[in-house]
Parts: C-alpha cells; structure tokens; sequence
C-alpha cells in the first residue's frame, strides 16, 4: 500500500515536469484566457459573452472549449476550432504577435515562447529572450531617437506658434494701414480730378485767348494793309528810313532838312533827336558837323553790329516820336511820354545803344539829351526782364499725381499680401499647428531619372529634365496627422488621375526618402519629420521595453 502511494507521488511529480510551466505560471494567462492580448482580458470577464461580429452571444463556459460558436473566432482563441480566430503570443523578452488559430497545436513552434503548442506534443524551447536582444537594442535605439524627436518637435512648435503671432500681427497691422491707404487714395483721387478739372478749363481758356490773337493779329494786318495802299511811294532817304512828319514852316527848316542830304544814317538819328530837345538850328547843325567827323574818324573801329543796334534805335525813336508830333504834344511833359514809350517798346527787343564820345555837346546837366534817357531807359529794362523765361511746373498737381501712384502701388501691394496671408491662415496645420512651418516649402528627393517634389498645401509634381508632371493636388490630412493626401493629378493615359499619399513618420529632420508606384499612376511616398515625435509614441514605445525586460522568460530546458 505504502508502495502504490509512492508510485502515485512519483507520478504527479513526473507529470508536474513534462506540463509546460506556463500552465501554473503567474506571468502567463490561465487557460480560459489563452491566445487573448491583455488588452482585451476584460472583453471575456463577462459571464455572457457577445460575439465581435455582433451574430450571437455565448456563455463563459464555453470560451476556448474547443468548440467554434462564433462565426469571426471570437469565443476560440486559444483553440484551433474556428478558422477565423487569432491566437495571441505574449513573447515575454521579445515582441508579441499574432498568428491565425488554425497553427495551434498544429507540431509547429510559432511562438517563440513555444505558447502555441501547449498540448506538450512538441517540446518548443523558448528563444524570446535570444531572439529578443535584438529586438530590444533596435526598440532601445527608437526611443532615443524619440527623445530627440520630441524636443526637436517641441522647438518646432515653438517657432509655429511665434510665426501665427506674427502673421496673425502682420495680418492686423496691413488691415489697418489698408483701411487708412484707401481713405487716402480716396482723398488724391478727389484732388486728381479737381486738378483735372481746373487743367481742362485752364486749357480751354489759353485755345480761346490764341483764338482771339490770331483773330486781332489777321485783322491787324489787314488794317495795316490797307493803309500801306493809302500812302505814297517815297523814294528818298527820309523815307527809306520811315521818317515822316509835316513839311516846315519856315526857310530855316527847309535848309535844315536840304543840309541832311548826304548824312549817314546814324547821323539822320541824331538830327531827328536834337531836333525834339528844342535846340536852334545853328547848334544843331554844329553838332550834325561834329557828328559827321565823328562818324568818319570812328566808323572803321566800330563793329558792324553796333550799326544795326543804332538804326534799329533811330527808327524806333523815328516811329515814337512822329506820333507825339501828329498829336502836337511838345512840351517837357510829352518829352517824358515819348520817352516811356520808346523804352517801354524796347522791352520787346534786345536794344544796345553807343555813347559817342561827344554826347558831352548834346546833353547838358540841366537838359539831357534824348539819346541818353532812351539808353538809360533801355539798359534799365534790360536788367530787370528776363526774355527767355523757363516754364515752372505746376508742382502741386505733380506731387498729387506722384502720391497717389506711390500710395495707390502700396495699397495694391498690401491687399496682395492680404489676400496671401488670408489664404495661409485658412489651412488645418495639425492639432498643435505642427505643420506650419510646412507652408512655402518643398521637399524632393531624387530617384533614377525623377526627381519627386512634395509640396506641402500646393501640389506635388515628378521632373524629368525639363518636363514636369503633377502628381496631385493638395487635398487634406489623413490617419490622425499621419499621412499627406494629394489628388486630382494629371491624368494618366487611358486611366485614373494620378494621386500620392506621402506616409509620415518620426524623423530628426524633415526629409522625402522614398516615392513608389505600388498601383498604376498611384504613388506612395515616405516622409520623416519631427512634427511625427509624439510624447504618446514614446511613452508607449517606454512601456513596451519594460514589458520586455519585466522578467526572464521561462523555457523548457530549464526543467
């Protein structure tokens, strides 16, 4: 008897060994919960369980009896009863993973903790922990580089947020500075067309005033010619000269105009002149003497030009002074008139008049000879008018005119950057505005004879060369943040649109790695950025490591 229960100790002792250890271990699930992911232990607590494809219900006995009650494996996932059912490997020290349920059990080890084939047909050694180390150095490496991803996405949402509070600024600022600019424009606008306005009368007034000359200048010459008709030919020098007044009264002035045959013209002036300071004829004969020497003993110094100047002078006195003589004014009074006259007439024309070196016998303090006042008159004139006037610009209306083509090129130039920044503002840059930085930049990245460029809220285009093909449009974000969407490309011969998804993932800088053509003109890029740095990721990926390095994992040649 003491036999037989020894026998039977020796038995369960023996059968302790050969059943796996994850049967009684507590790191591993109790055989109601075998093949289920922790994640979902608390789905099958229940004491009715429903099917995840909602077709029925079954009861909490009837989990992982090896019988299929649910059509998608929901109550089988420990088990090779239904096909559609996933068996759960917890790969302490390595990775988990799923396999379909229709390995377990089935002489293969597919787990590499060995928990798929627990019926102990196979003895499966566990090599998560082997296996695992490379798993673990790799998943060691990633959080590090997450570390680094998150302060730099940190940094980088920094600046996202200075530069929406710059253009948000900027935005305010060039709304108010429109606001005043158009007031302004206004405002010229408004004195452009008052000056136009002035300018149009302005002009009418100068066509009618040049209507007018030409109106009196054509009847003037007509005047002019009609009398020229009345008047007798003169042939002799008084005439040449344009001297005309009335014949004299006595014998004296008859010699007197006899005795001027011969004289030059200049001398004829001078007579002219004394004639009118009321001088006798003796003194005046005398000085047509001293004139004549005069005149021969200098003529050949003086320039021809000066003679012109001194003609042009006695005509114009001529022409002055037979028209006081026809209106009989002979006193000092009339003498200043004429004067006047003469020097007023002068005005028009550049006169020079000579003093002679004998002007000394004409003038006297007490009289002042003709000739001198008109020089006087004339060299008097001539300083203070200017002949050749230039034109003064209307300044005012220039400046007009220059302000509002400066502020109305401003207001355009502002309304642009408006309308820009406007545009910008309107786009999702991600829940923390991650991808504003992204906005007017592009990305290429160059494989074989393409280069592919993603631009990120424009377009994404593929060069070769010169040519160029748009390989969509931008359209929106996709997958929570985590895939760039780009359609309505050009189109492909005899197919669709073109179209890209570009994949986004955790990166330290910003980069296009790789574009492909899984589908026919469907294109599937990869980007790295640090925008995909998430503090979740790395918590999670933090978790997983420890959930590796927990424990050792057990292994069957450790019994």
């Amino acid at each position: 008897m003491k036999l037989t229960l020894s026998f039977i100790s020796l038995s369960l002792t023996i059968s302790s060994l050969i059943i796996p250890s994850h049967a009684s271990s507590s790191s591993l699930p109790s055989n109601s919960f075998l093949g289920i992911a922790p994640q979902d232990e608390d789905y099958f607590k229940g004491e009715i369980i429903k099917c995840k494809n909602g077709s029925k219900t079954f009861t909490k006995t009837q989990l992982n009896d090896d019988f299929c009650d649910c059509s998608d494996g929901t109550d089988e996932p420990g088990t090779s009863a239904c096909p559609q059912g996933k068996f759960y490997c917890r790969n302490a020290g390595h990775s988990s993973s799923l396999l379909f349920s229709s390995r377990v059990n089935d002489g293969i080890c597919d787990c590499c903790d060995g928990s798929d084939e627990y019926d102990g047909k196979v003895k499966c050694p566990n090599t998560c922990w082997e296996a695992g180390k490379v798993a673990r150095d790799k998943l060691k490496k990633k959080i590090e580089m997450y570390h680094k991803g998150v302060a730099l996405r940190r940094e980088e949402n920094k600046q996202a947020k200075q530069a929406i509070a710059r253009d948000r600024e900027e935005l305010l600022a060039l709304e108010n500075e429109k606001d005043v600019l158009e007031n302004l424009v206004k405002q010229l606008e408004g004195q452009i067309q008052k000056l136009e306005q002035e300018e149009h009368l302005e002009k009418e007034e100068k066509m009618k005033e040049a209507s007018n000359e030409k109106v009196e200048k054509e009847k003037s010459e007509t005047e002019e010619k009609v009398d020229s008709q009345k008047e007798p030919l003169k042939t002799s020098d008084e005439e040449k000269m344009g001297l005309s007044w009335k014949s004299p009264s006595n014998q004296n002035e008859k010699d007197e105009f006899q005795s001027t045959e011969g004289l030059s013209r200049e001398e004829l002036g001078r007579l002219v002149a004394s004639r009118w300071t009321g001088k006798k004829t003796e003194d005046q004969v005398e000085e047509i003497d001293t004139a004549k020497r005069d005149y021969v003993g200098n003529r050949e110094k003086e320039e021809s030009a000066h003679d012109e100047h001194s003609i042009n002078n006695a005509l114009q006195f001529n022409e002055n002074t037979q028209k006081h003589h026809e209106k009989g004014r002979n006193d000092a009074g009339d003498e200043e008139s004429v004067a006047d006259d003469v020097g007023s007439s002068s005005t028009h024309y550049n006169i020079r008049l000579e003093d002679h070196e004998n002007s000394s016998d004409i003038a006297t303090p007490s009289h002042q000879s003709w000739l001198v006042k008109i020089q006087e008159t004339a060299q008097n004139i001539l300083q203070s008018v200017n002949f050749y006037p230039t034109p003064v610009p209307n300044l005012d209306a220039n400046q007009v005119r220059n302000e509002y083509n400066n502020y109305t090129t401003r207001l355009h130039d502002i309304e642009s950057r408006i309308s820009s920044l406007t545009e910008k503002v309107k786009y999702d840059f991600g829940i923390d505005n991650e991808f504003y930085l992204f906005y007017d930049r592009c990305f290429e990245s160059k494989q074989d004879k393409y280069v592919y460029k993603v631009c990120p809220f424009k377009h994404a285009i593929q060069e070769e060369g010169r040519s160029e093909t748009r390989l969509g449009n931008w359209e929106k974000f996709g997958s929570s943040y985590r895939m760039m969407l780009f359609s309505n490309g050009d189109g492909c011969w005899n197919g669709p649109d073109r179209s890209l998804e570009v994949k986004l993932r955790c990166g330290l800088k910003t980069e296009l790695t790789s574009v492909d053509e899984p589908s026919r003109c469907e294109y599937v890029a990869l980007m790295y950025t640090p925008a995909l740095c998430l503090e979740e990721k790395l918590k999670e990926l933090k978790q997983k490591l420890e959930s590796m390095n927990r424990e050792q994992p057990w292994s069957h040649d450790e019994l």
